[in-house]
């Protein structure tokens, strides 16, 4: 079905004038038409059913409202290379994370600076709304400047993916994801320093070991998210 995105209050049965990117793809390039369905999303939960009103003034009625509860997980990915972050970036939004900050390690392959930052950021919001409208999420993720570590406030339950021999499962904590906001953190190609591993034991973070094979820092942040979205729901 035809999505679009629109971050605006949606209601059941007004009718919405849509412009701009949105406007232009669904009616030049889907050539969408007059009765035919289409799923709005407004980014903050909601996401409605409705149908094409008026192709010809580019107008679509709302028929029905739904609203979705927000998922608890935060990614913390440190930077990565331009495609892999794209890619990470898409498929977390895919998945439902709540909030993503990329993150400053002290091994992070990209270094960044405030305009740049303010760039990257804008791109990645792109990119989470056009994943949105692929995967049908209703929740466009808060994406946030990349910090450093010492930086972000994270909650108490917070894993971390990790090489390390007192690592983890993450199926021994399923309590704690049901009941509690989460936080992911991912580090770059390199792995975290001895001195980052140091500040997450002293935060009493959980280091969590994603089985025998070495993933890719995307590879392992989509792994254990899916894991802990899956967990989280059942």
């Amino acid at each position: 079905m035809l999505k679009v995105f629109h971050p605006e209050v949606l209601e059941e049965g007004s009718i919405i004038h849509l412009n701009g990117k949105e406007a232009h793809h669904l009616f030049h390039v889907l050539r969408a038409n007059d009765g035919e369905k289409i799923i709005i999303l407004n980014g903050q939960g909601h996401y409605a059913e409705g149908h094409i009103f008026d192709s010809k003034t580019q107008q679509v009625k709302i028929d029905s409202v739904h609203f979705m509860e927000k998922n608890k997980i935060m990614l913390c990915p440190s930077l990565l290379k331009n495609r892999a972050m794209d890619f990470l970036i898409r498929e977390a939004t895919a998945i439902g994370v709540g909030k993503i900050i990329p993150l400053i390690a002290e091994r992070s392959e990209v270094k960044i600076n405030g305009q740049t930052a303010m760039e990257k950021q804008l791109h990645w919001n792109s990119i989470a709304k056009e994943a949105c409208k692929q995967s049908g999420n209703p929740h466009l993720p808060i994406i946030e400047m990349p910090q450093k570590l010492t930086h972000i406030k994270f909650p108490s339950t917070t894993f971390i993916a990790a090489l390390r021999e007192n690592a983890q499962n993450i199926f021994s904590h399923q309590s704690e994801i049901k009941n509690n906001p989460i936080a992911v953190l991912i580090g770059p190609e390199g792995d975290f320093s001895e001195s980052e591993y140091q500040y997450f034991s002293q935060k009493n973070f959980h280091f969590i070991h994603l089985g025998k094979n070495i993933l890719r820092s995307e590879t392992a942040a989509l792994y254990l998210l899916s894991v802990i979205d899956h967990m989280g729901k059942y």
